[in-house]
């Protein structure tokens, strides 16, 4: 062949070489398509990333609730359901409002040795409910002797 040497060889030597030099960056299509893999990855990871916010959220609001009930339980104890059934009290920034119902008759106390005692006692089912401004933060309901 005359078609491998001469002029004709030189330009085969020139087309071979072309296509080197356009693979050596991205075309169009690689560069969209690269871009969508981000933006699906970004996306997701956008995503991840406000459930998990909104996961701390929801942790901080139910650890205050459980704090606040935990002061409220304790500083109910010094109140007598059978005196005062219902009430309002703010503790901090919490409000706490609570409301008894008998459960049991109210009867004599007695003693370990079946004295009769010097008080009439009743049990009495106590709900709490707790809101800080306006807005609930938790209900417990407790068993108390009043």
């Amino acid at each position: 062949g005359w078609w491998r040497s001469g002029p004709c060889r030189r330009r085969t030597a020139r087309w071979a070489m072309a296509p080197e030099r356009a693979s050596a960056g991205f075309s169009l299509l690689e560069a969209i398509v690269a871009m969508a893999i981000v933006a699906t990855v970004g996306l997701a990871l956008f995503a991840a990333m406000s459930q998990s916010v909104q996961m701390l959220g929801r942790a901080e609001r139910a650890r205050e609730g459980d704090s606040a009930l935990r002061n409220a339980v304790a500083w109910i104890q010094a109140v007598n359901p059978s005196e005062r059934p219902q009430g309002e009290e703010l503790l901090g920034e919490v409000t706490l409002r609570w409301s008894s119902r008998l459960v049991e008759p109210v009867r004599d106390a007695v003693t370990g040795t079946n004295v009769p005692g010097l008080y009439e006692v009743g049990l009495y089912d106590v709900r709490l409910e707790l809101s800080r401004d306006g807005q609930p933060l938790a209900e417990e309901t407790i068993r108390r002797v009043g």
